[in-house]
Formats: C-alpha cells, structure tokens, sequence
C-alpha cells in the first residue's frame, strides 16, 4: 500500500468581510422614497446625501467601528480550531459567523449536520454542490452551517468554489493512539455535540451511564447509520448553540433541498411575530413540524429547550442503556406534539415549498426552473455588496408548461411587467377571508369520540402523537395556512399575489426533491458546480432545469436558436473570447488551478429504490498544497511528475509560494494546444508478470513520446492495492516512478516534461475505466482533449496525431462544440521502418506509423478495425484468438514488415475473409446490430485521410465523387445514425451495449451553445465501468447537437509487437471476465440509468432547439 498522506482537519476557506454598505443603504433607500414621492430635484438629492452623511456618521459612532468581517475556520489561529471542534470549551466561538446581534436585521442559520452513509464513499452526497449553489442566492438572510466528519479534504468541495454563506465545518479530531507520538487516529466529535441534551441530568447526577460510554455507544450507531441524526433536529439550537450566538434565528434542513429566493420569500411577521415558523408544500393538515425548513426564534432558555420534552432527547443514557431495543424516533412526531400543546408559542405552518412526492405533477412533466438573474461583471460577482439571485418556478399545470420556454429566464427583473415582486416588503401570498378555528382528532376525542384514537396521518410517526398533529380530515385544505396562537389553531386561506408571477407560472422558496435524490449520480448534476462562476466573456448561465434525470442548462431564448444561427456571421479567429469560456464555466482542470470534481471508481446497487447505485469508492485529485491524496477508505491518489513539481520542488524549501495548479501555464496554449487524457489499469496478474507490466508501461510511455513533448498530456495510472504480496505492489510502484518519474534533466525522459502522471490506488481489483477517464480529462489544462485511447490492448497512435489535432484546434477555435473521431485499428504487420536511434536511449518504446502509409495499408488490408478478435483475454467464449499471436511470426522484434511484399498474407496472423470476419465480429459483439455507425465513421476517415496523403479529394487514382456537399451530407447520416442508437429499440440498445471498442475522440471543452460545457453535459457515464455502452457518449454528444466529424490522418493502432508483449498463456487463460460488460451486477440498475442517460439529452436538445421545433417533447 503507498504511504498514507496526513489528514487536514478543518476545510473552510476564505469569505470576504460584511461591510455596513448595505444596511446603511437600506436606510438611506427609505430616507429617499419618503422625500420623492413627487419628481426628486436638485435640492432633494442634495439633501438626502446630507442626511445619508449625517446617518453613517451616527451609526458608526453609536456601534464604535464598522460590522465584523465574517470568519471561515481557514482563517482562525490554531487555538481557535480547537474551539471549533470542542464548543463547548469556547468563549469565542462565534467569531466564526456575523455578529447579527448587533444589527437592525435578523439573520437565520440553517444547522445540517451530515455523515456519509457508511457503505459508501466517505464524501457529501451526489447533489451537494447543486444544494450549495442554489443556497447563495439566500445570503442576505441566510447562513447554511455544514457540520461533517470524515470525509478526507480532497473530497470536499473546494471552499472557494462554494457561496459565503455555506460553511463546512469539519469536526473531526485527531486522537493520540495508545499514548505513541507517531499514531493518530481520526474521531467525531458529533457525538460529544450531541450527548449535550443530557446536560441537565450530568448536573442532577442523574446519569445512568458514564457520559464517555454514552458518546462511544452514539458515535457508533451514527457513524453506522447516519440517519438518526434527523432525531436531534429540534434540539440543533442547544446542541450548536455555540455557533448560534450571533444569528437572530436558527432552524434546520437538509442537503436534498434546492433553495430559491428565501429573501423574498420570508415574510416580515415570520421574522418578528412567530417564535416557529415551517415551510410544508399543501399538506397543512398534518400539524408536524417540517423537517425540510423549520426555524425557530433565537431563544437559549425557553424556545430552544422546547424539545426537552421529547424523553428520547433528554433522558438519552436511559434510552441507550437497553441498546437492544433502541429504535429510531422520527423528530417530526414527539416534538411537533410537544409545541402543538404549548399556549405561548406562536407557530406559522405556511404552504411554501415544491416536493417530487406527486409524479402527476408539472414538475415531473417540465421539470423545476432555477434562475441566476442578470450575469454579474466578475467584479461584481466578488464584491459584498453583490447579492446572488436564486428563483424558483415551474408550470402552474402540465398544460401551462408551454409558458416556460418563452418565458425569460430574468423574467422577475422586468419591471414593466412584474415591478411588484421587486417590492421586498410586499409579501408574495395575500391572504384571503376571515381565519376560522381548526379542529384535531383530540378535538373529537376529548369529546367522547373514541374512533378519533385510531388515527393515523403520518405513517412514520408513532402513534401516540397522531390525534394532536392530525388535523380532521378534509378540514384544512392545501391552499390554507394554518396557525398556532394562544394555543388555539387557525387557518386561512391564502392565494399567489396578482401581477407578481407570469401567468401560468408557480413560484416558491425552495425545492424539496426527496424521491429524486434517491437515484441521483455526481455526472448527472454536474451541470450545477460552476453555474455562478464568472464567464470571461459578457454571458453566463442563466441558470438550471432540475428534473428526474439530472441538471440541464437553462437556456436564454436568444441562445436557445439552432447551431447554423449561432455560427452565422461569426469572424474569422480573432480574439479570444468564445475559445476562453470554459476557462471558468466547466469544472475540469486549467492551467492556473486544478479539477475539483470527484469521480466514482466503483459502484454497487441499493436493494431500494429500483435502479438506484451507491458510489463505494471516490478519488479526486489532490489540491496543490499536497502532491498525495489519502482518501480514507476511497481511493489513493499519488503524483508522480508534473509541469509544476519543479518549480514546487525549488520553493518547498526556503520559500513559502508554490504554483497553483499541477501546470507550468508557461508551456501550455491553454486554448490551441490539445491535452492526449490516457488511463491504465493494471491487474494485480500483471503485476505478477514483470515483462507485461514493463511492456503496458512502455505503450503508455510510446503514446506520450509520439504525442510530443511540448503538448501536455495526462496519464492516470490504477494499481490493485489489495494483492497479497506487498512486495510485488512494491516493485511495480518502483516500475511506474522509474519509467516516469525520473530526474527532470534525464535527456531520454525529455518527453515527459509537459506530463501530468499519477497513480491512483484502492483495495479493488478493478474500477471503473470510464471514471478514470472522466478523471485524466478533468485534469487536462486546455479546451481541447484527446481521450478514449485503450492503452490495454496496446494501441498506439500514429505519428502526426498531435499535428493533426493541433490544426483542427486551431481552425475550429471560434466554432464550438466539434468531436472528432480517431479511429482504431488492429494492424497485422509491424513497421520495419523504426530506427533503433530515433527513440530515447534506454527506454522500451513502440513504434508506430505515420499517415503516408495509408493507402498502402488499405490497398493491402493490413489493418483490421476489429480489436476484439486479438484480444489477450476474450470477452467472448465463442471468439478463438488467432493462434499465431503465440506463434513464431508475433514475437517481439519479428514479423511481417507493413512494407514488405503482400504475397502470402493469407498465411499471417489473423488473416480471414470477408464472411468470416463479419461473422466473428457479430459473435463479439453479441448482437446482429447494424454497424451502419462504425462504416461510415470508417469510410469517411480513410477517404479525407487518402485525401491528406495524396493531395487529391479521395480515392486511390484520383477519380471521386466526394464534393462538399456530399460530405456534408455523409455527416448528417453519421449524427443521425448515432441518434437512433438512442431511441431505445431492442436492436440498437443491443449494439449499444455490445459495442466493444472505446471510441478515441478529440473533444472540445465547449459546447454548440454558451450554456453547454461537454466534461459537465456528456461526461462517460462511471457506474457503466467495464467494456459496455462505450458508444453511449458520442450518441449523447450528436443528440446535443455537437458536430460529428473525423479526424483525417490520424489513428490508433496496436502490432503484433505491442500485442504479444501484453500476452502471455496465464493471462489470455485468466477468468476474471468482470470487465467484459457492465460490472453493476444488476440489470435493473443498468435498464434506469440507461433511461435516465437517453432522456437527459434529449430533453436538453428540445430545449436548446425550440424556437426552430416549436414543441416540447
């Protein structure tokens, strides 16, 4: 097992200070609009500045200084971290929030404590960053304080990525193992927090067990089931009272929770008149308080303590002192009964809130809208007194849903249509009527009515709170707000403001998608990690479309128009604006900082809901203050060598600077030149074989030497950590650091100089290729990208790939969204050609050949496109390999030259015709399937590649009929022919998943459209890790509208050299065939994710395309 890298236990970063502006603007704002009721004049502007003057002078004399920068725990000394971790030893622990006290505003702190479930990857859930970005547009109001544990820092979000207002608090502690010096060991501290509802008995002496028990007893059962933490949500005030001291309120929700404009939503009575206030979404009926959003006045000593009264809270050690028949108690039962029943509390149970619980409702049908608002200036978007927007909305009714895609996304910034929402002191709902009382079923019982016992509303309640939260049923409707005064219950009808909303259109503070979660994946909502990034161009997002199937980008009705229009008129390359967009939009890597994506290598499905995965093992890359990454019990990730080590290397010492991203920004075009993104695997049975493991090296070694050194590439390299033998893990380590981590002035590794090589390790034989594919390319630093290459099966690509690549950059950098295919090839014949001399001494390379051979190659048929058939290890049991890869004429250094005479090639290794070629390839792939795609993605390359040989437009004598037309033309069959794969038919879902080849493709970063990003919209699908749905993407990326091209001239090929160097009898008779499909284990998750995958781009093409199609699907 590699070294384990040090754990850093607090992740928070920086927030810039609150300053007075806005608070004294508010005053002067209302100073203004008294004093202009009429048309303002010189005089009146003259003396509201006077009085504005004269009011800060006031302010800031009464307040002695300005308002308290906000504290992340990144900026807090040592001796403060502890505070954090044990606050109840802490008398300043609140320098960590705004002191809001002080303030003329009330500010509320929403507590989410949160432990990754304990079967899967220590890391946030999937959605977190989708939760995160919407809950900035609430920073006015609104802090979100994450409290978490065990999740190592590389898998947390970058905190600077993330709003101000979303604090992630780490409370891990880091404990002396047995009194040694050099062991340590990570603990919770959680579970101290927690044991503070006890508090009144330690002082009473009352305890039935030792408090260190109780904690030890509560930390394992959250650690094994985080889901009882929900339990303590009405005792958050007393348990983090700590953190809370400077927040007018405090309340609780959870990550599962989209928010929108919470600002404009809460209304001022809920800040000033109601000591409780929950948000529910029509269900008034049931009188519990919402676990999604409920907030509280900030009362230590009487409103905070309420939930004392819940004895599985306050007399804990009795609850865990008969651990057996501990049971899980829902919060929304005990406490909700024990406020109901309180004469002096005020409680406000307000219809607020969107939820996915109806699949009949028009959020099912046209999805939740998320709007940014206007694009911020990127200095706008860092200042303070900026305040992000987050709005809401969907369709009234299904039927409505037409609305939504002409409706503009700023549509609440129109103030000749819709100035009253603008209004902040104008509440969004009015209500309507007179209140009238509202009975429960305790009503009916305490007045003889046996029956009214028997109720039960609320399944997941116990039963002794259902007559008091139960209200009789059909007497509250959705459309009433009910409330709690004096201990009497009252309802009200209430309806949307007229003028305020669009016709046909709903609006609420947030979106509670609790089924929709349960199924989510991170590639799916990837769309949602830099939406507030700002663009290096005038445009940015305008925001998402939440739906069942992930996040799509919300498109402006002036970018929604069809590809020809937004390429129509456009200059000819001279700037860079359009090729530097994904410089800040995308979340892959740059040349100044590095991805922060996580990436699932392995997956398993949940017994329930149908469909649904579980990601077991996370990696991401490290962040540049470590060149390791320990990701506890996920994957390990090492660099080897980068651009940027040397320069670390000189200033880790004396200096205190490093660079900012694994690149040297000095030797990279970040915007023409290309990235090659290679991934390896290597078994623990080839580690076993020194020779293989040394020649898997070498073709990733070749790949690198013939892309160039002066183009970056990325090599990510996986190892089986769970082998036995720890000497064996040892010595292939050593391998990989001796082939690419060697002295930066060693001449024969001067290839590598613009090389990013890493390895990732776990205790898993095998993960997810389509995952480390993800990964390479994330930490690619520029728009273009090469990936798909199978290093596996000894391919290697031609010598003029990198050229050709670079020109294609170059000619399409103001024209976006082109993916250009590489075909791939089994070659029959080595190149005899190679000149020991023109490779790195000492080094173990493969040669390859250069594009002027083509038409010899495809007048000779020399090259087979079928891989499948000279396979080391089959996938297919009915597939004989051809025996001569064992043979005399495919060892190392012999063997037929390419350009040696043809004659008996009949006699060579793997050699057939016509009939029997097709039928071996329909047995490997296990279907009929129509290879109609791969043809003519084949014929096309070798025509425009002929093309580049001979200088003529085609053909092996000149004479074709190939024109620019029927180019074009040929294109449109290709993209339409991938298209169909999708359309979920038996016969092309078959030669979907069945397709065995890993296209190689040149991919651009940007999308047909500003709102598009590719590594986010149409990443490889991970949970699909072995060899199946490899054609999946490009099918997605021609459904989005991308251009399907080919790249003429360069290809990949593997040789009978590179082949029988990977081989040998104990591999080819190995069993392990896990690779060989989908490795999921279950057909029921294969079948949703493939439907969730196949919907999600379509809907994004409706939508990009729908002026031009008028309809939504």
């Amino acid at each position: 097992m590699l070294p384990a890298a040090k754990t850093t236990r607090v992740r928070t970063g920086h927030r810039p200070p609150y300053k007075s502006t806005a608070a004294l603007k508010q005053c002067a704002d209302k100073i203004l609009l008294q004093l202009t009721r009429q048309q303002p004049t010189a005089a009146t502007y003259a003396t509201v500045s006077l009085l504005g003057i004269g009011l800060i002078y006031l302010l800031f004399s009464a307040l002695h200084a300005s308002f308290p920068p906000a504290h992340s725990s990144s900026e807090l000394g040592p001796h403060e971290v502890s505070h954090l971790v044990h606050p109840s030893k802490s008398a300043d622990v609140a320098a960590m929030g705004r002191r809001y006290a002080s303030l003329p505003k009330n500010r509320l702190a929403i507590v989410i404590p949160y432990l990754a479930p304990a079967a899967g990857a220590p890391t946030f859930p999937p959605y977190f960053e989708l939760f995160a970005m919407s809950a900035a547009g609430s920073a006015q109001d609104v802090d979100y304080l994450i409290f978490h544990c065990f999740i190592p820092p590389n898998l947390l979000p970058d905190q600077s990525s993330l709003p101000n207002n979303v604090k992630l608090i780490d409370l891990n502690s880091q404990q002396q193992n047995n009194g040694s010096d050099a062991a340590e060991e990570n603990e919770c501290d959680m579970a101290k927090l927690f044991t503070r509802v006890t508090d009144q008995r330690q002082k009473n002496n009352q305890m039935k067990m030792p408090l260190e028990k109780l904690s030890t007893m509560l930390s394992r059962q959250i650690i094994n089931l985080p889901y009882i933490l929900v339990e303590y949500k009405p005792a958050f005030g007393h348990i983090f009272a700590d953190y809370l001291k400077d927040y007018s309120h405090w309340g609780y929700s959870d990550l599962d929770v989209v928010f929108g404009d919470m600002s404009r939503w809460i209304d001022h009575d809920e800040w000033t008149d109601y000591d409780i206030v929950t948000y529910g979404f029509g269900d008034q009926d049931k009188l519990y308080l919402r676990g999604q959003f409920t907030f509280h006045r900030n009362d230590p000593t009487y409103i905070n303590q309420l939930w004392r009264e819940c004895k599985y809270l306050s007399e804990m050690d009795l609850r865990y002192a008969h651990p057996s028949t501990v049971k899980f108690e829902s919060a929304e039962g005990c406490y909700s009964q024990a406020v109901i029943t309180k004469k002096d509390v005020k409680v406000k149970y307000a219809v607020k809130a969107f939820s996915d619980v109806s699949e009949h409702s028009p959020i099912y049908a046209h999805g939740m809208y998320l709007s940014l608002g206007s694009a911020p200036s990127a200095i706008a978007s860092f200042s303070t007194s900026y305040n992000a927007k987050s709005v809401l909305y969907t369709a009234s009714t299904i039927e409505s849903g037409i609305k939504l895609l002409t409706l503009s996304p700023n549509w609440f910034e129109d103030h000749s249509k819709y100035s009253l929402y603008s209004k902040r002191d104008l509440p969004l709902q009015e209500y309507i009527g007179e209140k009238s009382q509202v009975q429960t079923y305790r009503t009916l019982f305490n007045e003889g009515d046996k029956e009214a016992s028997k109720v039960k509303c609320m399944y997941w309640a116990p039963k002794d709170y259902q007559m008091d939260l139960c209200t009789v049923e059909g007497s509250v409707g959705s459309d009433e707000v009910v409330f709690l005064e004096g201990g009497v219950l009252m309802k009200q009808k209430f309806v949307l403001r007229e003028s305020v909303f669009p016709l046909g259109v709903r609006s609420f503070p947030f979106f509670h998608f609790q089924e929709w979660k349960r199924t989510y994946r991170t590639t799916q909502l990837l769309p949602s990690h830099n939406i507030r990034q700002p663009s290096t161009s005038s445009k940015a997002f305008a925001g998402l479309i939440i739906t069942k199937e992930g996040a799509l980008p919300l498109f402006s009705p002036d970018s929604s128009a069809s590809r020809w229009k937004s390429h129509k008129h456009l200059k000819w390359s001279s700037s860079n604006t359009i090729s530097s967009d994904w410089v800040t939009l995308d979340t892959g890597a740059t040349s100044t900082h590095p991805s922060n994506s996580r990436f699932c290598l392995s997956s398993s499905p949940k017994s329930n809901p149908k469909g649904a995965t579980l990601c077991e093992i996370s990696a991401a890359w490290p962040r540049m203050e470590s060149s390791e990454s320990d990701l506890g019990d996920s994957a390990y990730v090492h660099i080897l060598r980068s651009p940027a080590a040397k320069i670390k290397a000189t200033v880790r010492g004396k200096k205190e600077t490093s660079s900012a991203s694994w690149w040297d920004d000095r030797l990279i075009d970040a915007n023409n030149d290309v990235t090659l993104a290679l991934t390896l695997q290597i078994s623990s049975s080839q580690m076993a074989e020194t020779s293989v493991l040394k020649s898997l090296l070498a073709v990733a070694d070749s790949n690198i030497f013939i892309w160039g050194g002066k183009q970056p590439s990325v090599l990510l390299i996986y190892i089986d950590s769970s082998v036995q033998d720890k000497n064996l893990l040892s010595t292939t380590v050593q391998l990989i650091k001796d082939t690419f981590a060697s002295d930066p002035a060693d001449s024969s590794a001067a290839h590598l100089q613009n090389s990013l090589v890493a390895i990732v390790d776990s205790n898993e034989p095998a993960v997810s290729r389509k995952a480390l594919m993800n990964m390479a390319a994330n930490a690619a630093p520029t728009r273009w990208i090469v990936t798909g290459l199978e290093l596996e099966r000894g391919l290697v690509l031609s010598q003029e790939a990198s050229l050709y690549a670079m020109r294609e950059a170059k000619v399409y950098a103001d024209l976006r969204g082109h993916v250009f295919v590489i075909p791939q090839f089994a070659s029959k014949r080595d190149d005899t050609r190679i000149l020991k001399n023109n490779l790195p001494e000492g080094r173990q390379m493969f040669s390859s050949i250069g594009s002027e051979l083509l038409p010899t190659i495809k007048g000779k048929q020399s090259m087979s496109s079928h891989l499948s058939a000279y396979d080391c290890l089959k996938c297919s049991e009915n597939i004989s390999r051809p025996e001569t890869i064992f043979g005399q004429q495919e060892t190392l250094g012999s063997g037929e030259g390419l350009l040696d005479d043809a004659e008996g090639a009949d006699e060579g290794e793997g050699e057939m015709d016509d009939q029997s070629q097709n039928k071996r390839r329909r047995l490997a792939d296990a279907s009929y399937a129509d290879k109609s795609v791969e043809e003519q993605i084949e014929n096309l390359w070798w025509d425009l590649s002929v093309s580049e040989a001979y200088g003529t437009p085609g053909g092996f004598n000149g004479q074709t009929d190939s024109s620019v037309d029927a180019i074009a033309k040929i294109h449109d069959r290709i993209e339409v022919s991938l298209i169909s794969l999708l359309d979920r038919s038996e016969y092309h879902l078959e030669y979907l998943r069945h397709f065995d080849k890993s296209p190689v493709l040149l991919i651009d970063r940007l999308g047909p459209s500003q709102e598009m990003m590719t590594l986010d919209l149409a990443p490889e699908v991970e949970e699909f890790g072995g060899r199946c749905f490899n054609l999946l993407r490009l099918a997605q990326l021609a459904t989005l509208s991308y251009r399907i091209n080919v790249l003429p001239g360069a290809f990949a090929a593997s040789y009978p050299k590179t082949r029988s160097a990977l081989c040998t009898d104990a591999l080819a008779m190995n069993e392990d065939r896990s690779q060989c499909d989908c490795d999921l284990g279950s057909e029921a998750a294969i079948h949703e994710i493939l439907i969730d995958e196949v919907k999600r781009p379509a809907k994004v093409a409706v939508l990009k395309d729908f002026d031009s199609m008028g309809t939504l699907m």
